[in-house]
């Protein structure tokens, strides 16, 4: 594996944990109730901006895994 595959792949899993944090964030403004808030945290237009940049992310994600190399060696068929 190339050492552009493992800057590759660290930035994948930066941007899926970025996305993963974000995506907890909406889910608890979402259910503001049970996690003891009297009213959601985030507005309604401030979660659409949060939904597009998990989104962004994710897409990034995708994008730079499409770029990882995988070759075989003389062992691979």
């Amino acid at each position: 594996m190339g050492n552009d595959n493992f800057k590759l792949i660290g930035d994948i899993e930066s941007a899926l944990l970025q996305a993963q944090s974000m995506a907890n964030i909406a889910l608890d403004n979402h259910n503001y109730k049970s996690m003891g808030y009297d009213e959601p945290f985030i507005t309604h237009n401030n979660m659409g901006n949060l939904l597009w940049a998990i989104t962004d992310l994710i897409n990034k994600a995708y994008d730079d895994l499409q770029k990882i190399e995988i070759k075989g060696d003389a062992n691979n068929g």
